[in-house]
């Protein structure tokens, strides 16, 4: 026992040794994360003071905007820088705390210790409070950005200048136009003379060899790798949803492709050749980028018109109105490039400011002519489609009258901004809508593509499914269930690109009139504060949030619950579940973007309980139990019930209450908390058979063999008859010179019943009737 103890005490010791041995080490080690990391905050620290800096100086929005990006990334790193310290200071006040408090006494090595991590945590705690600091100021400075961002974009965009009403500006303009002229002629001049004088023909020659490769790649090429992909799709590929959309896919990436390297191919060689010079080329740059563009316009048109083959044609459109909107893609294209090129020439011509705002307000004009005449044969195409007067509106063509609407009332508003004087707003509004239409066809064009792609490769029957169902062992059911979330998930990453993209040409401002509204006033209302920014973003997220709720109700309901193998009432629970909680979740987002807190919300809550208690007991009685209902499904979709001397089948469950159709066709609307308290007959609940009985009485002297075979022969004949449980007559007595008959069969369900037994009378009392068979009133 003692040696025991003396090798204990010896092990022990040897254990102190070593940890003793290895705490400076690890020390060590600590030390120096901690030193990086503290020097990293010193860095973002200084980062941020250049940055600061650089804000207080003259700065475009450009430049605010990388500023504050740059800002965005120090305040993010600081943060980070902070996170990592923070369990390095918490593992050293540990560490400290398992040296106890100090004393006289303590040993050399302990003191050294002590005062080596009291230095640790003095640097860290400095540079905790520093890193928190920084962030905090990157924050203040990021905040400063996107103000002076919105208040840039704001001046830009509603700077008033002199009306085209107005005779001033044209008198301005007809004086300044010797002037202009000749900054255009100095512009050209000074082209000119940046031009190389030597190998004059090197150059005529380089640039009519890449002009004539352009035109070859932007068209030839085009049509004949449209007709490669047409013949390909129609005579190799399998007859899909998927050959359709990939067929206009391709017609848009080709036309596109070739057309951007076409004019990549020009422009170099027009810098090869020596003509791009200091002077043109930002101007030449904009123009390659706004011709790329306008050729994948062009393309996109074709892909979704795709004139002559109305079968493949995504869009519900004839060919009457395909040609009627075959202008418009080449039409737009032009005009853009047209449009650009008076704009950004004016710039660096150096126009004068009279001029520069005729040349506005022409763009917007030109843009505005275009849109109205896109609207005006939209309507007419509409208006004479045949099915206008009778065709119920849905929710796509309610979409497109709203997209309509506004369209309108975008153009009204850029022609009486630009009649006030406002060319930038007028201007921005007509770039913004047909900004706003390329986009969402691309967008259109993406979503049809990928839901035909991942639903066709991804189905039971498609070679893939077949190999997952055979390699995976997954069900062909929940191969079609991946391919359906599949399809959503890229159709949101989709959706996302395209509200991205939507907010492009808005620039780094794009929240300048929230942010205008929002800043002009307050109303204070008790101890709450509303700002109009706020309740009309508030409106916004709840139209948003319930148009989300929609949208993924529908999907749930059209798309994925019918690739499940749910029942029509689990469809229903999970689809009528789903809404609630998104309208829930909608409404919490609006009150959060008002500025209400979470706690005022439980206090108004916790004030309406008592309410809730008295006087809406039976609203929130039958709320609960449609929650109940949903849940635990004792009542589903289809069934049928029997509710007092009611029976019907089970047509809708909501929250609230439960509609029932009876036999009348009329509808029975039953609270909940009625299914729940009160005991319902479910004929259908476990799938029951349904039980035809029939009863009658021959006279004692009748041939009863005849009549059971009769019967029996008769349920035997009928379809709907099931052979299992087989079908049974019996005698139930003799009285009163008459043998009384019960016969029973078994039918497919309940609802089967009546119809199925009206029937085999029928049929039996034509047969007793032909075999000479008497029938009796049975026994009272």
């Amino acid at each position: 026992m003692i040696r025991s103890t003396q090798r204990l005490i010896a092990g022990l010791a040897l254990l102190l040794c070593l940890v003793g041995a290895g705490m400076p080490v690890a020390l060590a080690q600590d030390a120096g994360a901690a030193q990086e990391t503290i020097a990293a905050v010193d860095t973002q620290a200084n980062d941020l003071a250049a940055i600061r800096q650089a804000a207080d100086g003259d700065t475009t929005v450009d430049q605010k905007a990388e500023l504050r990006d740059r800002a965005m990334a120090v305040g993010s790193a600081a943060n980070e820088a902070v996170g990592l310290l923070e369990p390095q200071l918490a593992a050293i006040d540990a560490r400290i705390a398992e040296l106890g408090e100090a004393n006289e006494t303590e040993a050399p090595d302990v003191k050294a210790q002590r005062d080596q991590l009291a230095a640790q945590r003095g640097d860290i705690d400095s540079a905790i409070k520093r890193g928190r600091l920084v962030g905090a100021d990157a924050k203040e400075t990021i905040d400063r950005m996107i103000r002076e961002i919105n208040e840039a974009f704001s001046r830009d965009t509603f700077k008033e200048v002199a009306s085209p009403l107005s005779p001033l500006l044209w008198t301005q303009v007809a004086n300044r136009l010797p002037d202009d002229l000749a900054r255009a002629r100095d512009f050209a001049r000074d082209w000119r003379n940046q031009i190389p004088q030597t190998g004059p023909l090197t150059r005529v020659a380089a640039v009519a060899g890449s002009l004539a490769l352009a035109l070859v790649l932007a068209l030839p090429l085009r049509r004949r790798l449209r007709e490669v992909g047409r013949r390909v799709a129609s005579e190799q590929v399998p007859s899909t949803r998927a050959r359709r959309s990939a067929l206009a896919l391709w017609f848009v990436v080709v036309g596109t492709l070739t057309a951007a390297l076409g004019v990549s191919v020009f422009f170099f060689g027009l810098g090869w050749a020596g003509v791009l010079t200091r002077t043109v080329r930002p101007l030449a740059e904009s123009l390659a980028q706004t011709a790329a563009l306008g050729a994948f316009v062009l393309s996109l048109g074709a892909g979704l018109l795709l004139v002559g083959q109305p079968s493949w044609r995504l869009l519900p459109l004839d060919e009457t109105a395909v040609q009627r909107l075959r202008p418009f893609p080449t039409l737009a294209a032009v005009l853009t490039f047209l449009g650009v090129l008076l704009v950004e020439g004016g710039r660096a011509v150096g126009v004068s400011q009279p001029a520069a705002i005729v040349i506005n307000y022409v763009v917007a004009v030109v843009y505005g002519a275009l849109i109205v005449s896109v609207l005006v044969t939209l309507g007419r195409i509409r208006r004479a489609h045949p099915d206008a007067a009778s065709r119920q509106p849905s929710a796509r063509t309610t979409l497109v009258t709203i997209a309509t609407l506004l369209a309108w009332a975008c153009v009204a508003a850029s022609l009486v901004a630009a009649l006030q004087g406002y060319v930038n707003l007028a201007l921005f509004l007509t770039r913004q809508v047909i900004w706003t239409a390329v986009v969402s066809a691309s967008a259109f064009l993406l979503l049809v593509v990928v839901d035909d792609l991942c639903t066709t490769f991804l189905s039971g029957d498609s070679r893939l499914g077949r190999s997952l169902h055979t390699g995976l062992g997954l069900r062909r059911a929940q191969v079609g269930q991946l391919g359906v979330l599949l399809s959503a998930l890229l159709r949101i990453a989709i959706l996302v690109w395209a509200a991205l993209l939507l907010s492009g040409p808005l620039g780094p401002g794009a929240s300048s009139l929230f942010y205008q509204i929002g800043s002009s006033a307050e109303i204070q209302i008790g101890g709450f504060t509303i700002v109009p920014g706020a309740i009309l973003k508030a409106a916004v997220v709840l139209a948003v949030g319930i148009g989300l709720m929609r949208v993924v109700r529908h999907w749930l309901e059209e798309r994925y619950l019918p690739a499940t193998d749910l029942d029509p009432g689990a469809r229903n629970s999970v689809s009528t579940i789903v809404t609630y909680a998104g309208i829930l979740l909608a409404g919490f987002w609006a009150i959060t973007t008002l500025g209400i807190g979470v706690e005022r919300i439980a206090l108004v809550v916790s004030a309406l309980s008592v309410g809730i208690g008295f006087g809406l007991q039976a609203i929130t009685q039958n709320f609960v139990s449609g929650l109940i209902l949903l849940a635990e499904r004792p009542v589903k979709i289809g069934d049928t019930v029997r509710i007092g001397t009611d029976e019907g089948d089970v047509k809708r469950i909501s929250v609230r209450s439960t509609e029932i159709q009876i036999a009348d066709r009329s509808t029975l609307i039953v609270p909940n908390s009625e299914l729940v308290t009160k005991s319902i007959r479910n004929m259908t609940l476990a799938d029951p058979l349904g039980r035809i009985q029939i009863m009658l009485s021959v006279p004692i002297d009748a041939d009863v063999a005849a009549v059971r075979g009769a019967i029996l022969e008769t349920f035997a004949g009928h379809e709907a008859v099931l052979a299992e449980p087989a079908p049974s007559v019996f005698i139930d007595g003799i009285d009163d010179g008459k043998v009384t008959f019960k016969s029973f069969a078994f039918v497919g369900g309940p609802r089967q019943v009546y119809g199925t037994r009206s029937a085999i009378l029928f049929t039996l009392l034509g047969r007793f009737r032909s075999e000479g068979i008497h029938l009796t009133a049975p026994p009272a």
